[in-house]
């Protein structure tokens, strides 16, 4: 598993690897799961491997949709 969590707490945005706890036939054995702020607060998301893959790929054909990385914290 790519992303590991040594904790059971995640924050917003930290991708995390978790298993499939009840997979059914053809499920992905593990997800990726996240936190990621929505209109209602933090909106919990289970992406797989490829999915994430796919969205990695196409943000690097399309740098000139990206937005600029915030380079300092806010607390």
């Amino acid at each position: 598993m790519r992303y590991k969590n040594k904790t059971k707490r995640v924050g917003r945005g930290r991708l995390v690897g978790v298993m499939n706890k009840a997979g059914r036939f053809g499920a992905a054995k593990e997800y990726v799961f996240t936190f990621l702020r929505g209109e209602g607060g933090d909106v919990p998301y289970l992406f797989t491997q490829a999915q994430l893959d796919v969205a990695e790929d196409r943000a690097t054909k399309n740098p000139e949709d990206l937005l600029p990385r915030r380079k300092f914290f806010f607390f």
